[in-house]
């Protein structure tokens, strides 16, 4: 595990919060983190996701998810 806090972390979650009506700002945390890091973020929580998707084509819902099938066709073990 690594722990990570990039500069202006906190302030980029602000601003994410406030520009999505987030009333929680540790979701918006993730968010900032994710775009730092530029990597997709996934999530279940589907009221974040309509809030945002939109704006932020890296965020990802999870219920869109389709895993790849492992070669031969079988999962793995």
């Amino acid at each position: 595990m690594q722990l990570l806090s990039p500069e202006h972390l906190h302030e980029r979650a602000l601003t994410l919060a406030l520009r999505f009506g987030q009333p929680q700002a540790y979701d918006t945390h993730y968010l900032a983190l994710a775009e730092t890091l530029q990597c997709e973020f996934w999530t279940a929580d589907a009221r974040l996701y309509r809030r945002v998707g939109d704006a932020l084509p890296w965020v990802r819902w999870l219920g869109a998810y389709e895993p790849t099938p492992e070669p031969g066709g079988y999962p793995p073990p």
